[in-house]
């Protein structure tokens, strides 16, 4: 196995990645109902994606709120 000067493992992910990484299944899992399994096996371009539309939503979304509270 290879170890850095650290001690690592090579393929050790940081807390800080595996922090965020739980994060992001969170959030997909409660917005999106996707499940742990296929979260576990998505590419992280797809997991970006996804989270990234869901935002845009959530923003489209509070434009309109917006827009018709002031219309009020």
């Amino acid at each position: 196995m290879l170890t850095s000067l650290s001690g690592r493992s090579f393929f050790d992910l940081s807390s800080d990645y595996k922090a965020v990484q739980l994060d992001e299944f969170y959030f997909l899992g409660k917005h999106v109902n996707f499940s742990y399994s296929d979260m576990l096996i998505m590419p992280v371009f797809e997991r970006k994606y996804f989270i990234n539309k869901i935002i845009e939503d959530f923003d489209r979304k509070q434009e309109m709120y917006e827009k018709q509270k002031n219309k009020k």
